[in-house]
């Protein structure tokens, strides 16, 4: 089409008015051919008055046009402007969260090319809502993602999330830790237990791929597992590096729909490095939690378990032991031999002091030269056979430092709950220290039980 200007309705005013004028010569001339005396039709009067109808005709047309297909665009403008002015401003969440259908889209009335312009407007608006909402949940995980390191902190972190953004009704968080299932974090779910064992669990995690269950709307499913009547459940490993890590599941009582399992896709490969991020610092805590000499536990962590036998004590009623051993004159062979062969002592000894326990027990290094040992379901004559074990084991030994043998001795203090009313672990601890001081002060070489 000829452009006359740089505006399209004037230029369809031009020339719907141009039109207009040569209707308005050409008129006159028509009404000869119908009949009409030419001395009527070719008067100046008559041709003016019938260029002066058509130019009206003209104007009228063009008022029309831009009433009604002009409004229409001009409706199309004033939504794509306000949407691309909150995308200029970034404010994707704020247009995405409370953008009203009258702001945003436009009303479909009619069936012809303007009707489908709208249409197909509609569809390119909730299309890019639809990819902005994905974008903000990418963002907003991979915030929450990023300041959370422990495996359980995020797990009750990201499931309530997860619920929230896809709309469904219950899950739980399974991931894979030394070598065992365990539930991470679980909401509504009646038996997770059941749902670690499941097989469309083991599928997931065997074929490394989405598993999607849709029960028929008909049929009521009675679920021992979830404390309601699933519609769909949603099992989706966290792959990491071709490893399955674990799995999210979701239950839901309605379909869940193409859009949140595609947002789904967007956010599982953050979650997933997320989690193996979590896995990896809980390796580190359990490496942090020994003794970087011997291999035992810390005091730290050693007395955080002695924490934890003395709760299960006091709430099951079986007693829980304690003895503390110090090498007799260590000082001496840092002082004869120096520290690397004082190192090595040290180490024996934490073996020595393995090998004597039981299973299930617990031995760490106290301080320089003093072991811990925290003895579950050890009476007080049960915790002085063990701890004398370690003294004799000791006593026993010969220690090589070149061409020289060395013998070391170790005293010990043992006490147990409930043969002592301790009324907390620091209590039962300061008990079986004082146990220690007194084999001391015996002579060394003993041990003492109080």
């Amino acid at each position: 089409m000829i452009r006359l200007s740089k505006s399209v309705f004037n230029d369809l005013a031009i020339f719907m008015m141009g039109f207009g004028f040569l209707v308005g010569i050409v008129f006159p001339f028509f009404l000869i051919l119908l009949g009409v005396p030419a001395s009527i039709t070719l008067q100046p009067w008559f041709i003016f008055v019938c260029i002066m109808a058509g130019l009206v005709v003209g104007l009228v047309n063009i008022i029309l046009a831009r009433s009604v297909v002009g409004a229409r665009l001009q409706k199309l403008v004033k939504r794509m402007q306000y949407i691309s002015n909150h995308l200029i401003n970034d404010s994707h969440e704020d247009i995405v969260s409370n953008c009203k259908t009258s702001d945003c889209l436009l009303e479909v009335d009619s069936s012809d090319v303007l009707g489908e312009s709208a249409k197909s407007y509609n569809v390119l608006v909730n299309s890019l809502f639809a990819s902005l909402k994905s974008e903000l949940m990418v963002r907003q995980f991979t915030s929450m993602l990023s300041t959370r390191l422990e495996l359980e902190d995020l797990g009750v972190t990201v499931l309530p999330a997860l619920l929230s953004f896809t709309g469904t009704e219950a899950g739980t968080i399974v991931m894979e830790r030394d070598g065992e299932m365990e539930v991470i974090a679980s909401y509504r779910i009646r038996d997770n237990a059941g749902v670690v064992k499941s097989d469309v669990v083991t599928r997931a995690i065997v074929s490394k791929q989405r598993q999607l269950l849709q029960m028929p709307a008909d049929i009521a499913i009675e679920s021992s597992v979830l404390d309601f009547s699933p519609r769909t459940v949603l099992v989706e490993p966290l792959v990491y590096h071709d490893v399955a890590l674990g799995v999210i599941v979701l239950a839901s009582v309605s379909a869940i729909s193409q859009e949140t399992l595609a947002m789904l896709e967007l956010v599982n490969a953050s979650l997933a490095v997320a989690f193996r991020n979590a896995l990896t610092y809980d390796q580190l805590q359990k490496l942090a939690a020994n003794d970087s000499l011997t291999g035992m536990f810390n005091r730290r962590f050693g007395m955080a378990r002695l924490q934890e036998e003395f709760g299960r004590s006091i709430r099951s009623g079986s007693p829980v032991g304690v003895c503390i051993f110090d090498l007799d004159h260590f000082k001496n062979v840092n002082d004869t031999y120096g520290h690397p062969m004082g190192d090595k002592v040290l180490v024996h000894v934490s073996r020595l002091l393995k090998s004597a326990l039981r299973e299930g027990d617990v031995a760490l290094r106290y301080g320089g030269e003093e072991f811990m040992a925290v003895l579950p379901g050890a009476s007080l004559t049960d915790a002085f056979q063990i701890a004398d074990r370690v003294r004799r084991l000791v006593e026993e030994t010969v220690f090589q430092h070149g061409s020289q043998n060395l013998k070391l001795t170790l005293s010990g203090g043992a006490a147990s709950w409930p043969d002592f009313d301790a009324s907390s672990s620091d209590a039962l601890v300061r008990r079986a220290d004082e146990a220690l001081y007194q084999a001391k002060e015996g002579g060394r070489n003993r041990i003492v039980a109080l």
